[in-house]
């Protein structure tokens, strides 16, 4: 199972030198945005940056700022929230958040900061500065600054501090629809959790209850930590980059996030699967508007010994 480190989400915000904020609306509804925009993010305005940021980036020259215990592999803007891939001792970690843009007195994105909360105090886990977009043989490239500052306890990345250069990810297939009422368009940005249903039954505390789970070796299973309160929300993003994000918040452990892949199962778009080819889990949709989305997945537990013992779950979110 991929360690991960725990982040809380934030309200996008951007912050003017005079102190004064505005709220920076997402481009559309459905999170797709110009995915081929370029320039230098230091001479456009926040709805230009967001455009020219916005994608999956993999670093190409990681190892030479790697830290001896510590690799940035990548950074995925959406809409509204970032994701970052790490390796810290050989495990992929991923920081999952949201993002504010600093404007300078021009009116200008100076920098972009990634921000999380620990223990009820907001803390800037990095800042991005000189962030240029550029395109070349079809190809999207990047280079930035950017300056670390981890919490205690990853003190081995603040090495990853430096100039990095990245090659824009290929989005997904579906992604160039001219259709904004696809399943695709619809499907791509964030929801909040609003309930599960196994066999029609209600267990949507029991989802809520995940971030009280950990890995034990001595039972090799899950177990209860004791004195767990169970989340009060669960946030998915679904990026037309092939990212899938599952956040848990509330619970006195943390934040606690999963990540993984999606891909489409047929041009039809009525189903997908989230994980790798061999290990994936199909979700069907059962109902998908601009608004609210209900998804489904079937599961055979023990289908050698237990064949007919199957849960069917329904899950609705409302799109955020």
């Amino acid at each position: 199972m991929k360690k991960l480190l725990y982040l809380c989400s934030i309200i996008l915000i951007v912050s003017c030198n005079n102190d004064e904020s505005s709220i920076v609306t997402p481009t559309n509804n459905n999170g797709i945005t110009n995915l081929y925009a370029t320039g230098t993010v230091s001479e456009q305005t926040p709805e230009e940056a967001k455009e020219i940021i916005f994608g999956k980036w993999s670093l190409f020259n990681r190892s030479r700022l790697a830290a001896a215990d510590c690799i940035f592999n990548s950074i995925e803007f959406t809409e509204d929230s970032y994701i970052v891939e790490l390796t810290v001792n050989g495990e992929l970690e991923v920081a999952f958040g949201t993002y504010e843009l600093n404007i300078d007195t021009n009116g200008n994105v100076s920098s972009v900061d990634l921000n999380y909360v620990l223990d009820n105090t907001l803390l800037t886990i990095a800042t991005l500065t000189d962030i240029v977009v550029t395109e070349s043989d079809t190809e999207i490239f990047a280079t930035f600054l950017i300056e670390w500052n981890f919490p205690e306890g990853f003190d081995g990345c603040d090495n990853l501090t430096g100039e990095y250069s990245a090659e824009k990810d290929e989005p997904m297939d579906q992604s160039d629809t001219t259709d904004p009422n696809s399943n695709h368009a619809q499907v791509v940005g964030n929801w909040t959790f609003d309930s599960m249903f196994v066999n029609s039954q209600d267990n949507s505390s029991e989802w809520l209850n995940e971030p009280c789970y950990e890995y034990s070796s001595n039972d090799d299973s899950d177990v209860l930590i004791d004195g767990c309160t169970p989340a009060n929300s669960i946030n998915l993003t679904i990026s037309t980059y092939g990212t899938y994000a599952l956040v848990w918040t509330g619970s006195n452990q943390g934040t606690h996030i999963e990540t993984d892949v999606w891909n489409w199962t047929d041009e039809t778009q009525t189903a997908f699967t989230v994980g790798s080819e061999e290990h994936n889990t199909l979700i069907t949709i059962e109902s998908l508007s601009d608004t609210q989305g209900v998804f489904s997945m079937t599961e055979t537990p023990d289908p050698d010994n237990a064949p007919f013992e199957v849960y069917y779950t329904v899950y609705t979110f409302t799109k955020n």
